[in-house]
């Protein structure tokens, strides 16, 4: 912390502000930088720690959750469930911003709670790290894990960052999204410099994280683990649809419409209207809307709406008889029996993927683009700039049904989709199963 406080100590007699700016990010970067030698330095005893237990008890693993739509881990957790050596536990939080009075209409309470009961209707064994009577988040220590899964590198309170965790517990990651992005946040993060391992799904933002400072053995290629589903058949239970007979649309904005955003991946400031009225007048067709789970915070912060007028917004979606909303994380099975996803969410171009399905993709005005990956997925898709090519590509692959870019996305699926044949989840847990047992360098 010595040299961020030297920035912001010394950094206001730098008259230009984008030199106070610059100053004052080398700084944190230096106090990053020996943060993460010292976080780095305890993991060979602590590894050793937990490869000697390994075989006298078995060893916790928690995953952390604050959003379930985030939840990447479902099929990581049934693995380590399955196996005889490890006992598994999801945690429920709370983002550290939305704690801020500010934010209020969000209910965090209310979150929190749907999330516990999104993963005890679902089976599993979850517990919550928050305290809402003292309006604080529990010290993981208290639940004795050997292993901690992050759900994300955002706002995180002081106790849940890597620095304090890694004292005590071996941290990994696997992005809740995808890695196509030139966004900085792909890179930036001490965040992933410092967990022990980040488990990645494709070869191309480990160059680039390579480049930023992570450690080689830090970085493993193992795909998405969330695309797993897609070696499974099939849930019905969790079809959502309300019709048989009718075209199916997901409509899936991401937050980032705003300027100055790190991706400027959304738009829904230009087509929120349009969407809504299009479902309005085309009952013919069933439509869900999926938002990204910020995208709420981000219309009332950014002035688009006020609080009460996005709420309102989003009780019109549910009043339509041919649509719905969902919020949830179990939305593959909505994937596979949709017909057409519209979104500008990268993670959704990503994960949508497989089911060789099309996509219109929505371009945000200031959108940072994608890297060899993203844009090597979005060339099977179809580009809408503004409301009139919205519009004319509705009406080539939604009305007239053509789909001429198919050939494209499955030439993708077959030649560049990182999908080990075990799956990507049992991938990560004999890699950690073998590191436990020592037939890997720790």
């Amino acid at each position: 912390m010595f040299f961020s406080v030297v920035g912001r100590l010394i950094g206001w007699t730098f008259t230009m502000k984008k030199d106070r700016f610059e100053f004052r990010r080398i700084c944190n970067d230096i106090d990053s930088m020996l943060s993460s030698k010292i976080i780095r330095a305890r993991y060979p005893k602590l590894i050793k720690h937990l490869q000697d237990e390994f075989s006298k008890r078995k060893l916790k693993v928690v995953f952390l959750n604050s959003e379930n739509p985030k939840w990447v881990y479902r099929f990581l957790y049934d693995e380590f469930k399955k196996n005889q050596n490890f006992q598994v536990q999801v945690l429920i939080t709370v983002r550290d911003g939305l704690l801020k009075k500010k934010y209020k209409f969000l209910e965090y309470e209310k979150l929190a709670n749907d999330n516990f009961n999104f993963f005890k209707k679902d089976g599993l064994n979850v517990d919550y790290a928050f305290d809402f009577k003292k309006k604080k988040h529990i010290d993981l220590k208290k639940f004795n894990p050997d292993i901690v899964f992050y759900e994300q590198p955002w706002e995180l309170p002081k106790k849940y960052r890597v620095n304090e965790v890694s004292k005590y517990a071996l941290p990994f990651y696997c992005s809740y999204g995808s890695c196509i992005t030139n966004g900085i946040n792909e890179y930036s993060e001490p965040f992933y410099k410092d967990v022990y391992v980040y488990f990645i799904d494709n070869v191309y933002i480990k160059k680039v994280l390579l480049e930023h400072g992570c450690q080689q053995q830090a970085i493993v290629v193992s795909g998405q683990p969330k695309l797993d589903v897609y070696l499974k058949p099939i849930n019905q239970s969790n079809i959502i649809w309300k019709s048989v007979n009718k075209k199916r649309v997901i409509y899936a904005p991401h937050h980032s419409f705003y300027k100055n955003s790190v991706l400027g991946f959304g738009t829904f400031d230009w087509n929120y209207k349009f969407f809504f009225n299009f479902a309005k007048n085309h009952p013919e067709i069933e439509f869900i809307i999926k938002p990204h789970p910020e995208l709420k915070r981000q219309i009332v912060k950014r002035g688009l709406m006020s609080a009460n007028e996005m709420i309102q917004y989003f009780k019109m979606w549910e009043s339509l008889p041919n649509a719905q909303i969902y919020e949830f994380a179990n939305y593959f099975d909505m994937f596979k029996t949709s017909d057409l996803l519209i979104t500008d969410c990268n993670s959704f171009l990503y994960e949508y993927l497989p089911t060789k399905k099309p996509v219109i993709h929505l371009i945000g005005k200031n959108s940072v683009g994608h890297n060899e990956y993203g844009q090597k997925i979005t060339s099977g898709y179809y580009l809408a700039r503004d409301i009139e090519e919205l519009k004319a590509q509705l009406e080539l692959v939604l009305f007239n049904g053509h789909d001429p870019l198919k050939l494209i996305r499955e030439q993708i699926i077959k030649n560049d989709l990182i999908q080990p044949k075990i799956g990507v989840a049992k991938f990560i847990l004999n890699y950690i199963t073998q590191l436990l047992r020592k037939e890997i360098n720790a």
